[in-house]
């Protein structure tokens, strides 16, 4: 359409940590599977080139073996994200071609982290603080904020129903700092989904 026009959307994703540890080596983690949905608006700017913003439930975070493949650790992180493409639509077939690129903008809202060891298996909560410094451990921190990149392709079918890649390339580290000597430790997002959506 070329009107302003809702989308509504659900699907999966495969979410990573990318970066440093502390001794700034690179960080060994697994892809994690989460899920995302949400809603976005396409508004017209110029002929098949629309402004996209979006709101989305963000599950992210990492898998990581330690040591072995005896203990493994999860990150669950949930985001509330806000992505702003632009989206360029052309005609291709019976539909539209979608291929969009822009900022994301994210707030951590909850977030746990699993340590899986045999049958036994414990859990620290996420509480997200810019600095951790002397905070107890019986938590695990990250920083609230996340921005990145957010790049889509897809297809609109005439039945309003659409299908797209996207990839969410974090660039702000997430992990709190605690003031340790030395630290070289940077932790940033990166995923990928796929979604499922329908336009009104």
């Amino acid at each position: 359409p070329s009107r302003i026009s809702l989308g509504i959307e659900g699907g999966m994703n495969l979410q990573t940590l990318t970066g440093k540890d502390y001794w700034g080596e690179a960080l060994g983690n697994r892809l994690l599977a989460g899920y995302g949905g949400g809603v976005n608006i396409i508004i017209p700017v110029l002929p098949d080139l629309f402004l996209q913003p979006g709101i989305m439930i963000m599950n992210k975070g990492a898998k990581q073996d330690i040591i072995s493949d005896n203990i493994v650790k999860k990150v669950n992180l949930l985001y509330l994200a806000v992505p702003l493409d632009i989206l360029f639509r052309p005609q291709a077939g019976n539909g539209h071609l979608l291929l969009g690129a822009g900022p994301y903008a994210a707030l951590g809202l909850a977030g746990n982290e699993t340590t899986k060891s045999g049958s036994s298996s414990t859990e620290l909560k996420v509480r997200f603080l810019a600095d951790a410094s002397g905070e107890p451990t019986t938590y695990v921190y990250y920083k609230a904020i996340d921005a990145g990149i957010d790049l889509l392709f897809g297809y609109e079918f005439y039945s309003n129903i659409y299908c797209r890649l996207n990839s969410q390339i974090g660039f702000l580290k997430i992990n709190s700092d605690y003031g340790l000597p030395n630290d070289r430790t940077s932790k940033k997002n990166l995923g990928f989904g796929i979604f499922a959506g329908y336009r009104f």
